[in-house]
Parts: structure tokens; C-alpha cells; sequence
């Protein structure tokens, strides 16, 4: 079992990456899967060239809560290319989680403190209560993220291998 919140790899292409990009925008532009192009934050018209940002999804019909989108960066290294893919939920689903955490951190943090407080003025710190009892939540979304990565393998599996096969470079004859 992993214990990644969003599961990543990357690759190292020999081309250049404006090559990569434009073999990948071609088949993947026929592929079972949703092709979303994105800039990149501050990349003007030369850099958006070369490096580029792309999201693959699978195909609506398919798609359930849990079903993963894959977001890839490609950029130039040398004289070749640098394929970075990070899989996520829905970006919703994501941004939910993610508040999720940093709300029941600060309920954590605050809890703790006023049971400080309270133990130092001679009280009873009812509040470490609140504190586990958030902490346990804690644990119950990070479990409900890896049953989310479970169910998602097959959708993940499908994603990645559409993406190498996208990035292959035909064997020419001669």
C-alpha cells in the first residue's frame, strides 16, 4: 500500500519536447480519453512552445466520484524532453479534501491550545477530546483516499498507458 495522496512518475524522452507535444496532441486527439490543454502560470507564446500542460481524463460516460484525472507537464531537459504525471481526483473533489485537512488541522491546533490553557489554570482539558476526535476524521479521509485510489486503479492504469502509447515513437522502416 502507498501512502501518496496523489500518485506521480515521469519520463525521460530523447526528442524534443515541442516533438513530444505534437505527437502527443495528434494521437491523443483520437484516443478513448477527454484531452484537456491548459498554459502554464507566466508561459508566454515561446515558452507555452515547448513546455506545455495537458490533462487526461477518461470519457464521461465512465467517469464516476472517484475516477482520477492525470496531469502532465511536459518540458525541455537538454536536448531532450521531461515528462512529469500526477494523478488527482477531480479538482473539486481535490480542493474539498484539501480544505477538509487544513480546517480540522486548525480545529486540532485550537483544541490543543485551550487544553493547554485550561490544564495550566488548574481546569479539566475537556477540549483534547475535540483534538482526537478531529484527528481521528483526519485519518478517515486518508483512508477514504486510498479506497478512492483503489477504485480508480483500473481508470489510473488506463490513463497511464494511453499516455506511453501516445509518447512511443514509431519504428520507421527503411
Amino acid at each position: 500500500m502507498t501512502l501518496a495522496l496523489r500518485p506521480t512518475f515521469s519520463l525521460e524522452l530523447a526528442r524534443p519536447s515541442r516533438d513530444v507535444l505534437a505527437q502527443v496532441y495528434a494521437r491523443l486527439a483520437v484516443a478513448t480519453v477527454q484531452l484537456r490543454r491548459t498554459r502554464i502560470p507566466g508561459g508566454g507564446r515561446d515558452v507555452a512552445q515547448e513546455h506545455d500542460h495537458f490533462i487526461l481524463t477518461v470519457q464521461e460516460t465512465e467517469r464516476h466520484f472517484w475516477s482520477p484525472w492525470l496531469s502532465v507537464e511536459v518540458e525541455p531537459r537538454g536536448g531532450g524532453a521531461h515528462v512529469f504525471g500526477r494523478f488527482s481526483p477531480h479538482p473539486s473533489v481535490w480542493t474539498a479534501f484539501m480544505f477538509g485537512y487544513l480546517l480540522l488541522a486548525v480545529v486540532v491546533m485550537f483544541a490543543l491550545v485551550f487544553a493547554l490553557a485550561l490544564s495550566m489554570s488548574g481546569g479539566s482539558p475537556w477540549t483534547l477530546a475535540i483534538a482526537g476526535g478531529a484527528s481521528v476524521v483526519m485519518v478517515l479521509m486518508w483512508w477514504a483516499s486510498q479506497v478512492g485510489q483503489r477504485l480508480a486503479r483500473a481508470q489510473m492504469e488506463s490513463l497511464r498507458q494511453v499516455l506511453e502509447g501516445a509518447l512511443i515513437e514509431e519504428t520507421r522502416e527503411g
